[in-house]
């Protein structure tokens, strides 16, 4: 990683949260963009240490041909990357796919929709339920959170803030393989594993996106749920079995158990096995499904904490 673009993209992080804070832009607000660049521009520098592996004598497959024949040929990509670990233009395009997506939703139902519904689950959480001094605060906020939503700024600011928790998650998955890895006697790069977990990723996403964007012009906005349909549309998984209402939490653990996230296991235990010096089937099925798992677990948890969210 260039440590230069790092520092260069912490000083403007730096710069639009103070821009934020002292309101120099009225009705908008970027403080949290601004926090995440920092943050972004922090990983950058601190990755910039860590070495890529030698690719003398391999190769280097272009990044149109990887980001193609991830979809048709992954283990091949997958050995390339363990040479050539790249990933910034898969994550750029996962963003941008996600940033219209969010976008074309926020159009379709209408941002006045969106942000009402959510506050109005906001009030039904019971910790604001039975407080009157926070139910006015979120009351309060009611008016700000409709013009934000509408704000292009404040859109764009969320967007540089997906972008940055997609580094963020992604070098955090990166980590665990690569712990993982080590563990059960493998010998994985950090650079090895990051490129393996984001080209794992980029398949199920882009479809996942490309679907989400035909169902959102195909059925009515009126029945599509304001804060679910932010994440999926598709029915490829099995909570249909259940009503979030009723059952929130086995609501939302049947939603793991999808088309997309059996893709995705396959192709992240195919990619670790193919980008790492030493990596065996073994290890990198289970890193894949231990990760899985503890995923399902929180998502569980978050649905038992937040069931209003997503009746």
């Amino acid at each position: 990683m260039n440590r230069l673009a790092g520092i260069i993209v912490a000083a403007l992080g730096l710069l639009v949260a103070i821009v934020s804070i002292l309101k120099l832009v009225p009705g908008v607000s970027i403080t949290m963009p601004g926090v995440g660049m920092i943050v972004l521009g922090g990983i950058v520098i601190v990755l910039s240490f860590i070495n890529k592996p030698d690719s003398e004598g391999v190769e280097r497959m272009s990044t149109p041909s990887t980001l193609l024949n991830i979809f048709f040929s992954p283990s091949e990509v997958f050995q390339n990357l363990r040479r050539h670990p790249r990933w910034l233009v898969a994550v750029l395009v996962m963003a941008v796919l996600s940033g219209v997506y969010l976008t074309l939703f926020s159009y379709r139902l209408g941002a006045d929709r969106i942000a009402n519904y959510t506050i109005d689950k906001t009030l039904e959480m019971p910790m604001v339920a039975g407080n009157e001094d926070a139910r006015k605060q979120v009351e309060a906020g009611r008016k700000d959170a409709i013009e934000d939503a509408k704000n292009p700024i404040s859109q764009i600011g969320r967007v540089v803030s997906g972008f940055t928790f997609t580094i963020v998650g992604f070098t955090v998955l990166a980590g665990v393989f690569l712990l993982f890895a080590l563990a059960m006697g493998g010998q994985l790069n950090f650079w090895q594993a990051f490129a393996a977990t984001v080209y794992a990723w980029f398949p199920a996403a882009v479809i996942k996106t490309l679907l989400n964007t035909l169902v959102l012009f195909v059925k009515d906005p009126d029945e599509i749920h304001p804060i679910i349909g932010q994440g999926s549309l598709i029915q490829d998984n099995l909570n249909f079995l259940f009503l979030a209402k009723e059952n929130p939490v086995l609501y939302s653990i049947l939603g793991m158990i999808s088309l997309l996230w059996i893709y995705w296991i396959w192709l992240n235990a195919t990619g670790l096995k193919n980008a790492g010096e030493r990596v065996s089937g073994s290890i990198a099925w289970t890193a894949t499904l231990v990760v899985y798992f503890v995923v399902m677990g929180l998502v569980a948890l978050s649905a038992f904490l937040f069931p209003s969210f997503i009746s």
